[in-house]
């Protein structure tokens, strides 16, 4: 095996972390892409109706779905580009159940539309954005996050949690209603 370590340097490694940046966010791009395509399948099978209880139905996890996928997305684009450098994810949270109990009133196609609008201005902003960008970081009251990761985690992986749920809630498994899928935003954030 020929060596390396003589032509790839100590110099080299920033290069090289940007490299496998811009690999994994193709990556995490194309599980987005791939995510919001499982959501519009598992849609059509979503009953139009709301649970009246205190815990979610897949109707109520989908309006939360678009919900996050809306304000990570969103939260992305403006850490990126210089325009959101501090995030009260308290005040977040707060806000996000408004608009999830305004969503869920509206017809499954309309939640769906709304979550597909914002994957797909999420989707145009990654293949766009820099390195840089990916790493710029927001500070908020659990620490700096980099835009990267909120992509990843916060959107991405709390999608396909839900995604996850509402397919158990479908199939009707037992628990599936128990808290095992991500429901806390600030949750997801810790770095």
């Amino acid at each position: 095996m020929k060596q390396e370590s003589s032509e790839f340097t100590s110099a080299d490694v920033p290069r090289f972390f940007d490299q496998l940046l811009e690999i994994d966010m193709r990556q995490t791009a194309a599980r987005l892409e791939a995510a919001s395509d499982r959501m519009q399948e598992l849609a059509a099978r979503i009953p139009d109706t709301r649970s009246g209880d205190a815990e979610w139905n897949a109707k109520e996890v989908l309006a939360h779905v678009a919900v996050l996928s809306r304000a990570y997305g969103v939260f992305a684009y403006m850490i990126a580009n210089g325009r959101l450098r501090e995030m009260d994810l308290g005040a977040i949270i707060s806000q996000r159940d408004a608009y999830g109990e305004e969503l869920a009133a509206r017809p499954i196609p309309e939640i769906v539309a709304e979550a597909v609008k914002q994957h797909q201005r999420t989707l145009k902003f990654m293949a766009s954005a820099t390195t840089e960008q990916f790493k710029t970081r927001a500070k908020t009251e659990h620490g700096d996050i980099p835009v990267d990761h909120i992509l990843r985690l916060p959107l991405v992986v709390h999608l396909e949690d839900h995604l996850d749920q509402i397919e158990r809630l479908l199939d009707g498994a037992a628990g599936a209603g128990d808290g095992a899928a991500i429901t806390e935003p600030a949750d997801a954030l810790q770095a």
